[in-house]
């Protein structure tokens, strides 16, 4: 059984001790994800040296290639239709965190959400990253999947949730 790491509030403000942190805020234009990006600006206290990651996903379907014959689907970050919608999202975001001294980073990745965070995370060294959650039922949850869960159980950071 996989122990499973659980961050304390004074874990997650750390930035002013003097040590460089890097935060994910996941974006992905919801309500939830705005509530998750106050919450950090208004409690987690980033400092200057540190660095904010706005990460938005555009998603795909689980096995794109299942829909090449009906649909045209986007295969990288550049592709118009990720900018256009990336933009929109990563806009309100910068907003919330523009009276921040950090440096904030606009990140736009394409696939399936949770696997890109976690993986953009691990690959940036990222201490914690900050995801807000929908609220799904336990029946939505098991049919459509839910990136907060599986940013809880595939992370190697810690990872916080606001609902």
């Amino acid at each position: 059984m996989e122990a499973r790491r659980v961050a304390t509030f004074n874990d997650l403000s750390a930035s002013g001790k003097g040590t460089l942190m890097r935060y994910v805020v996941a974006a992905d234009g919801s309500e939830a994800s705005l509530k998750a990006a106050n919450f950090f600006v208004e409690h987690m206290g980033p400092g200057p040296d540190d660095e904010i990651f706005i990460v938005y996903v555009f998603p795909l379907p689980s096995d794109p290639e299942l829909y090449t014959d009906v649909l045209s689907l986007p295969s990288q970050s550049d592709d118009q239709r990720v900018v256009k919608l990336a933009d929109q999202v990563h806009r309100e975001l910068v907003d919330q965190l523009a009276d921040l001294e950090s440096r904030v980073h606009r990140v736009t990745l394409v696939g399936n959400p949770a696997k890109e965070i976690v993986e953009f995370a691990m690959n940036m060294n990222v201490s914690i990253i900050v995801a807000g959650t929908r609220g799904q039922t336990p029946a939505t949850e098991l049919y459509l999947g839910s990136v907060s869960s599986a940013l809880i159980h595939r992370a190697q950071c810690s990872v916080l949730i606001v609902r």
